[in-house]
């Protein structure tokens, strides 16, 4: 058995995991959270991954980066939680880069949703802190 076991969370991005894998030499890296497993991600996963990923991204006509940024924005400036946190969005090549400051992790989880609905998101770099409000006040 191994005594140091390389582990992943459920939001550990998939080129994270993958680079997992390949650094370590290993076929599996189980998804732990709260110190409990949730799950498994096998090198197989990842090709099934990219390959749906693919047939997904034929499939789908091509959004631009302004249309995916003005659509993500217009889903944040409708929600009353997005009101006093200031967040930047930056679009390239269908990765959103979200900036800026929001007052709880709750806020946080529900712009990277908001996010992820959003039709051609490939994927989101999460830049965003955590501070509550009356600290900065």
């Amino acid at each position: 058995m191994t005594r140091e076991v390389i582990t992943a969370t459920p939001d550990t991005p998939l080129r994270e995991i993958a680079a997992l894998l390949e650094r370590n030499g290993v076929k599996r890296v189980p998804i732990v959270k709260k110190r409990k497993i949730v799950g498994t991600v096998s090198r197989a996963n990842l090709v099934q991954s990219l390959v749906a990923q693919r047939k997904a991204t034929e499939e789908r006509p091509a959004i631009d980066d302004l249309t995916i940024r003005e659509e993500v924005m217009a889903r944040l400036d409708g929600q009353p939680w997005t009101r006093l946190s200031p967040v930047n969005v930056i679009v390239h090549d269908g990765t959103v880069e979200l900036w800026g400051i929001v007052d709880s992790e709750t806020v946080k989880q529900a712009v990277r949703v908001a996010v992820e609905v959003t039709p051609g998101v490939c994927s989101i770099n999460d830049h965003l802190v955590v501070q509550h409000m009356a600290s900065y006040i």
